[in-house]
This record gives C-alpha cells, structure tokens and sequence, in this order.
C-alpha cells in the first residue's frame, strides 16, 4: 500500500486558526449584528467547495470563522495583499492563486485539500474593485467538475464599508446565508 502524498494536508494551522477564530467570534458578536443562516446546508464531512460574492474584505472573515467545518480559503496571490490585511492573510494561511490565467498549482492544491474531504472556498468574482463591472472566473466550476463535489453558493450582505463602520462603534447589519 502506497502512502498518497498532498501539496497541502488538510486540516492545517487548527490551533493557530482555533485561537484567532475565537477571538475573532467574539470580536464579531461584540462589534457587529451578524446574521448566519442556512449553516446545515454545509456537508458535516466529506468535500465541498463554497463559493461567495465578495465586495470587502469581510467576505473572507465571515467565511473563514463562521463556517463551522475548517475551510482552505484562495486568495489573490497576483497582486500584493492590501497592508491592513496581509498580516492576518497570512497568518491565517490562504492558498494564493493567480487569476485570470489557469493557476495549475493553486488547482491542484484545491483539488488535494478535497480528496482529503476538506472544505475549499473560494469568491469566483476574483476581486473586490468595481462590484458592478465583474464577471466570475470559471475556477469553481472547474474544481467541481474535477473533484466531482457539491458547490455550495455563499451570500454576504452588509459587508461594504463594515470594518470603517466598527472602528467608528457603529454595529453594522452582517448577513452570510448558505445554500
């Protein structure tokens, strides 16, 4: 029997992510109203990809601490990290891709992290500058088809200008909904 070899093993950084989770909940329900619906159309084992639109930064938080399976988040790995995020970008650990060109690594990694049942997720709009002129990026799809694994349709609402708002104390209306 021969040993299966990852990119990437799935689970990866649980205490790191344990803790900044945690803490980020609670931040999350002090600072903000955030609303998550639809959490058991999230598979308890086995893979899945979940996919979000993504106008802010808090897309990627709320996906990452709420979803309550460890979720493998890609990123823009094309373009340097705004500086107010790439500290925790990183900590946390994302998988960078380059988009808008077939990122044959970042894909395979994806496609790892699923053979080892792990969750995978993604935004297919592949930015967060001009909400109305983007188009999504067939990558999701692609993985889908690839893996042979559900993908599960992620919508945030509120999120644009949030973080400006919690620095002023202003509890901003967050809502993730699932499925």
């Amino acid at each position: 029997m021969t040993k299966q070899t990852y990119r990437m093993l799935y689970p990866r950084r649980r205490v790191l992510r344990a803790v900044i989770g945690t803490l980020t909940h609670i931040l999350m329900r002090i600072f903000t109203r955030t609303t998550v619906t639809g959490l058991n159309n999230i598979p308890r084992t086995g893979p899945a990809i979940l996919v979000g639109n993504h106008v802010a930064m808090m897309e990627v938080v709320l996906m990452g601490i709420f979803t309550p399976r460890m979720v493998e988040i890609i990123g823009a790995g094309d373009i340097p990290l705004d500086p107010r995020y790439a500290r925790m970008a990183h900590t946390w650990g994302f998988i960078p891709i380059n988009r808008g060109t077939m990122d044959r690594t970042a894909m395979n990694t994806a496609l790892d992290i699923l053979k080892q049942d792990g969750l995978v997720g993604l935004f297919p709009e592949g930015g967060i500058w001009d909400s109305a002129r983007k188009q999504t990026h067939p990558g999701a799809a692609w993985l889908s088809n690839k893996a042979q694994v559900p993908v599960i349709p992620m919508g945030f609402g509120g999120t644009f200008g949030s973080l400006q708002q919690i620095l002023k104390l202003k509890r901003p209306r967050l809502t993730m909904n699932i499925g």
